[in-house]
């Protein structure tokens, strides 16, 4: 046994030397998962016992190499196994050894620690420095360097030079003693341009024209004709709305919240506007965080603010909501990832964490605000109906503001003794995020948070009525008594830092504990609401004016910590959005559902104006403090709002007006950042060559790669700052440059392009072009374009890209449908922006999946078809015409000689025979969604369901859908839908006039919930059977009916009242009884799903050319 131990021992310390010799490396995303879940988790629960100052069992967990050599019992980690590891095995509290000895972790923080020990254990190694030297040694790296101006370097080859952006580009390539590739043919570089400027493809005779046009400025006017394309803003929106994480949805959201935003299109369309008409720069970033002061009187603008409001709802979780947004303005601006330092100072970059919450007290003191942008046009008698209809749904939401906020600030007085004494137990008040039922009766968690927080700014700011209670707070628990007299005295005697002389009073004798403190806090301000009340009750006696204060100053005092504008127990007057957390769950449900109906009607009205939501500056400031960790319970200093500490001084000059916002614009756009241009001008150079001069477009900090042309990308930043911060001003440098316009194979010279390929792989010194693929939304412009369907109207509301499968939606992908919640399938599947975030850069994977929607996909069917009948092939006999048209349609040239032989080849197969189509019993079935009318006794209306996965009719791709919600119908039952306007319905139509007989049983089998109620109706005789049915199995027949060919029986499932657990079985079959040849109809057997779609010859030719890369790719 010794011996196998020692050699078990040798063994370990063999992976422990290795991995001190040759240290791991590990991924960005796998340092960020450390730095995110594990490391804040090993500091809090760990390191006190077993990090620097003690090692309890010889045992270290504040790095890597001390986990992995262990303490008395081995090891704490195998990397990769987590089954194996001891760390692991005493959380889990499998073993003898059981840690925390506090208490177990939460099950996801034991899965984080879990997850992260599986993917090897990665954790950062760091080198110790003194904090100034560190930080010192950091503010030098180069982004963080004045940009300045930069010359213009010599070359050798000048005449290759079209833009000074080649001199930068060739100088590099002389260096290695490479040259540029030769320029591209004007069809590829039409399609290049074009594509890179308006996201569309050029027409065939854009091209033909481009290509006969031997002007010498022909390409520099097609440019300039490109900018200004409308659709130039539409396609350089987009690649915005990336880092905006846009979306029209809210993501998942409590059921009384309405999930889609009032907003969304309209920062969209604000954004195409802005890029159209080229807007400065500094100018289209500055509205987006503070429009509200910086163009006050330019309503239109307010759009521009939902960059910021636009985030993800994090059921409203405001710590989450302000991290999101702090994380959109820096890395979407200045490519600095100050999120995180959310639970401490950055780990990398000289961002400390006082610099986070100085942003964070930004949106603190920020509350968001629904506002129209536009005035109406001319008011017809539909409009003012609108109008009408919407100041009055505006009027019950403000009325019931108002009245819901006075009952809340009366519960709060009434009960303040309750919400003081918290003060003494705050580990008892859950935090936000914490989602429990609170009645009238209960204390608020929310509002005792509130006046912690309005204490703790209170006393920081030596506020006479809580210079006591600081210094009773003071005390230790268990001499309080002996030492409370000497703290009162020193109250009295204390003139620097005065107290309120009536609560030194009502502090007098001393209190023998700190909740006695908060009772005699409790029981003043009582009397002192007393003596309030009896003021106004005695001008209103007396028929005087009422009084606006108390006539002493010390009472005067205290009466504003219950009455004035920044007490505690005041609801802010603020949209529902902004206070949810201070109500009881009834008020807020109410209120919720007065703010849908306002909602929803501006969403839903087409002749509503444009509204936005922008953040106004809150009325009452409030102080923040740092949270330890990140961690809302763990406040610390208070810290100012101010700009970061790296980009300005090292110790930043606090903002001074309001919330702060105005200033922390003022501060990205001013010349002296070197971030903001830098980062632009990187972002532009991205999406014109696949790649930044910076690779990491949203991070420039300490672990970002050099840029592959730093004097470059400063010249291009500072092009940008002179030229009035004008975004085609960079356009044009970039496009009409040789090095935009090279060919993507490379040199001509087999031998120069072999050595390219060696010396730079990755094509980083652009010595030739790079092909990319089309993004999604390219993509599916150019079936639109190539097939002549696309609708260029601009702006407007958001619509289903897939509603009847993607064929009746003809307008730009820009104007589909973003939901958050159910992004399909689809989307996903090409690499779409996850709106979650932001998005700094796509990503470009090619999966099977992509072919088969290609392949088999009803879009990709209907666009064959389509680009068949817009290429007019039926007016040409001749098949050899017939390419050429075919060809030209899609790809803007004609065929060469080899396509057009295998072309032919192929529309001249014989056709195999169609498959067989459904039987004549499936198509008497239909499937749908309707409202039953419990007064006609029938559905309101049918509405085919518009999606079947293969098994299943439904919504969409996913389900629940969006808008349809959870209504299914399958072959043996289904699911209906969220409410009683979405019941599912199957429908038999009779094929004939006669007599019918129904058998069937209905199963649900589910305990939870109320059940669902059915129904079998004849679209002659209405009811002929229903049942409302919970948990059981019922049969529901029907022995006969007459039918006249073309009636229909719909057999109807709707939730009841309650949606819960209402997924039944129910497949009806259907017996013809009045002929011999007796026929069933079988809901089961008959199921299927929609009829195969046949293509022709040409069709099918049509969709491989669809299908291409040549289409695909952009060379």
């Amino acid at each position: 046994m010794r011996a196998y131990l020692w050699a078990w021992g040798l063994c370990l310390l063999g992976t422990v030397s290795a991995g001190a010799a040759d240290p791991p490396t590990f991924t960005p995303e796998q340092v960020e998962y450390f730095e995110t879940h594990v490391r804040p988790l090993l500091v809090e629960h760990c390191q006190k016992c077993h990090g620097t100052a003690k090692q309890q069992a010889g045992l270290r967990l504040d790095s890597r190499m001390a986990a992995l050599a262990g303490g008395d019992q081995g090891p704490a980690l195998i990397p990769g196994n987590p089954t194996a590891s001891l760390l692991l095995t005493a959380i889990k509290y499998t073993g003898d050894t059981q840690m925390p000895p506090a208490g177990k972790l939460a099950e996801e923080q034991i899965a984080s620690l879990e997850k992260w020990i599986a993917m090897g254990a990665p954790w950062p190694a760091t080198v110790s420095l003194p904090d100034a030297e560190r930080i010192e040694k950091q503010r030098k790296h180069w982004a963080f360097q004045p940009v300045k101006p930069v010359e213009i370097p010599s070359v050798t080859d000048s005449g290759w030079c079209r833009t000074p952006v080649d001199q930068f580009v060739l100088q590099r390539l002389e260096r290695q003693q490479l040259s540029p590739t030769p320029a591209a043919d004007r069809r590829t570089l039409i399609r290049r341009v074009t594509y890179d400027l308006t996201g569309l493809p050029p027409t065939p005779e854009e091209v033909e024209a481009f290509v006969q046009d031997q002007h010498p400025e022909a390409y520099r006017q097609l440019v300039e004709r490109l900018l200004a394309s409308p659709q130039y803003g539409e396609q350089w929106a987009r690649h915005w709305l990336d880092v905006a994480r846009y979306s029209d949805t809210k993501g998942y959201v409590y059921g009384r919240e309405e999930r889609v935003w009032v907003h969304a299109p309209t920062y969209r369309d604000w954004v195409v506007r802005a890029m159209n008409e080229d807007m400065p720069y500094d100018r289209f970033l500055a509205l987006q965080i503070a429009a509200d002061q910086i163009a006050p009187g330019e309503k239109a603008h307010l759009a521009a603010m939902g960059f910021l409001t636009l985030n993800r709802r994090f059921l409203g979780v405001t710590h989450d909501i302000y991290d999101d947004r702090i994380d959109v303005i820096t890395r979407g601006t200045m490519a600095l990832t100050v999120a995180c330092a959310r639970c401490h100072d950055h780990k990398y970059d000289p961002i400390p964490t006082t610099d986070y919450y100085s942003l964070y007290g930004v949106f603190l003191n920020s509350r968001e605000q629904l506002t129209a942008v536009e005035e109406p046009g001319e008011k017809s008698a539909a409009y003012l109906a609108f109008e009408t209809d919407l100041s009055a749904k505006q009027t019950a939401l403000a009325d019931a503001i108002a009245r819901k906020r006075g009952e809340a600030a009366d519960r709060v007085r009434s009960r303040l003794k309750d919400y003081l004494v918290a003060q003494t137990e705050l580990h008892k008040a859950p935090q936000e995020g914490f989602d429990i039922i609170i009645a009238t009766t209960d204390l608020v968690p929310a509002q005792i948070w509130r006046i912690e927080a309005y204490i703790a700014g209170e006393m920081h700011g030596h506020n006479p009525v809580f210079v006591p209670w600081k210094r009773f707070a003071a005390l230790p628990v268990e001499p309080f008594a002996a030492r409370a007299a000497e703290t009162l005295q020193t109250l009295t005697a204390d003139t620097e830092t005065p107290s309120n002389p009536l609560v030194v009073q009502a502090l007098t004798p001393p209190p023998t504990s700190m909740r006695e403190v908060t009772e005699r806090y409790a029981q003043l301000l009582t009397d002192i609401d007393g003596q309030w009340k009896a003021a106004l009750k005695a001008a209103v006696d007396t028929g005087m004016p009422a009084p606006t204060q108390l006539s002493d100053p010390s009472a005067e005092a205290l009466r504003q910590v219950l009455y004035g504008p920044a007490s505690p127990c005041e609801i802010p007057n603020e949209s529902i959005v902004s206070t949810e957390l201070l109500y009881d769950s009834g008020t807020v449900n109410e209120l919720w559902k007065l703010q849908n109906d306002v909602d929803r009607v501006l969403m839903q009205n087409p002749l509503a104006p444009r509204h936005t939501v922008i953040l106004q500056e809150r009325e009452a400031l409030r102080p923040h403090r740092v949270l330890r960790r990140g961690n809302p319970a763990m406040k610390t200093d208070f810290v100012s709002r101010h700009f970061l500490s790296l980009v300005g001084e090292a110790q930043p000059t606090p903002f001074t007006q309001g919330s702060g916002r105005r200033e922390l614009a003022e501060s990205l756009i001013a010349p002296t950042n070197p971030l903001t241009a830098r980062v632009w001008v990187n972002r532009l150079w991205q999406h014109h060559f696949g790649i930044g001069l910076v690779r990491t477009p949203s991070d420039f900090g300490i672990r970002a790669e050099d840029p592959s042309h730093p004097e470059l990308l400063d010249w291009l930043a500072s092009q940008l700052m002179t030229n009035g911060w004008s975004t085609k001003t960079i356009h044009r440098l970039i496009v009409l440059s040789d090095t935009y316009q090279q060919r993507s194979d490379g040199p001509v010279s087999a031998t120069v392009r072999q050595r390219a390929q060696q010396l730079d792989p990755d094509n980083r010194l652009l010595w030739r072009m790079n092909i990319h693929r089309l993004s999604w939304e390219e993509f599916r412009d150019t079936l639109l374009t190539t097939t002549g369907q696309l609708d260029r109207q601009l702006g407007g509301r958001s619509s289903d890209l897939f509603a009847g499968n993607g064929s009746t939606n003809h307008r730009r992908t820009l104007y589909g449908t973003v939901d958050r919640q159910f992004l399909p399938s689809v989307l996903r599947m090409f690499d779409f922006a996850n709106p979650d975030l932001h998005i700094p850069a796509r990503s470009e994977t090619t999966v099977p999946q992509q072919a088969l929607f290609a392949m088999n996909h009803p879009l990709m069917a209907e666009k064959s078809r389509s680009l068949v009948a817009w290429a007019r092939l039926s007016e040409v006999d001749d098949p050899v015409q017939k390419l050429e048209r075919l060809f030209r349609s899609a790809y803007q040239r004609p065929p060469t000689s080899s396509e057009r032989e295998a072309a032919l080849a192929f529309v001249t197969t014989e056709v195999e025979p169609p498959p067989p189509s459904p039987s004549a019993e499936s198509k008497a079935w239909s499937y749908g969604y309707g409202e039953f009318d419990e007064t006609s006794q029938k559905p309101k209306s049918f509405t085919p369901l518009p999606f079947f996965n293969g098994t299943a009719w439904q919504g969409s791709v996913s389900w629940p859908d969006a808008a349809l919600g959870w209504v299914q119908i399958t072959a043996r039952g289904g699911h209906p839908g969220n409410d009683l306007q979405h019941a599912s319905i199957r429908r038999w139509t009779a094929p004939r006039s006669g007599s019918y007989s129904i058998t069937s049983k209905v199963i649900h089998e589910v305990a939870a919930g109320d059940g669902i109620r059915c129904w079998i109706v004849a679209s002659r005789g209405g009811i002929l059977a229903k049942t409302a049915i919970q948990n059981r199995t019922e049969e529901l027949n029907v022995p006969s009916v007459i039918l006249e060919a073309g009636d229909t029986l719909d057999f109807i499932v709707d939730i009841h009242a309650v949606l819960n657990s209402d997924q039944h079985f129910w497949a009806p079959a259907i017996q013809s009884t009045d002929t011999a040849d007796s026929v069933t109809w079988n809901a089961q057997n008959d199921f299927t799903g929609p009829a195969p779609i046949l293509l022709t010859t040409w069709e099918q030719l049509a969709q491989v050319l669809l299908l291409s890369n040549e289409l695909m790719f952009i060379d």
